[in-house]
């Protein structure tokens, strides 16, 4: 009886250290919606961060997506103090500063996703963008790396594309980067369906034409 009842305590302790991704998707949009406006020069609507707050919080145990890899609970609270640290600078920075910070906190959000975010992504059929930031670098690097985030993230919602497409942070995570001999960030890989590398654009100011270009010639 004892061996059992100590079974289902640790059972619950772990239970409740872990919560599901199935929530990415939803964070995600939400987040994105976020870095785009800031980048327009738009200020943050508060219901945002309260809905990512929420989004956050929220415990649900299967993932609709059918992946179910999970996210340790400290992880969750690290993101959720990192969007609340955000909140509270809001109040004395420019709109430009707060599109830094929370740009650093999206690739935070990333980062710690990477695994579920790397099934996904190879998991899907579509034609596939994997698209190369980092969080340390050089000024002029970093501020590319910003604009080009959200000029994809525009480009992949605007344009009716029907691609996948994934954000990584290469200062923390550059083993793809390593794997497909892409050194540089920004950078952008389209993959096919099956996988294979049909495109390479890096550190280039106009890799948004190029990416749309060469998209159109595939579509065509």
């Amino acid at each position: 009886m004892l061996i059992k009842l100590t079974f289902h305590i640790i059972l619950l302790m772990f239970s409740a250290g872990i919560v599901s991704a199935q929530n990415f998707e939803s964070v995600e949009k939400v987040a994105e919606g976020i870095l785009i406006s800031l980048s327009d020069g738009d200020s943050v609507n508060p219901n945002n961060l309260t809905e990512l707050k929420y989004l956050l919080s929220s415990d649900i145990d299967t993932n609709e997506s059918g992946f179910t890899l999970a996210v340790n609970q400290q992880s969750i609270d690290s993101l959720t103090n990192h969007l609340e640290e955000f909140e509270s600078e809001l109040k004395s920075i420019s709109t430009d500063s707060a599109f830094v910070l929370f740009n650093g906190w999206y690739l935070h959000f990333q980062n710690m996703f990477y695994d579920y975010n790397k099934e996904k992504f190879f998991s899907s059929p579509k034609t596939k963008i994997l698209f190369f930031s980092t969080s340390m670098s050089c000024y002029c690097t970093l501020k590319m790396c910003r604009n080009q985030t959200v000029e994809i993230l525009k480009f992949v919602r605007s344009n009716n594309v029907n691609c996948d497409y994934w954000v990584i942070d290469s200062y923390w995570h550059n083993e793809l980067q390593i794997e497909y001999e892409t050194l540089f960030a920004p950078s952008v890989i389209v993959f096919d369906g099956n996988n294979k590398v049909i495109c390479k654009i890096e550190y280039d100011e106009k890799m948004i034409s190029l990416l749309s270009e060469f998209l159109s010639s595939v579509k065509n």
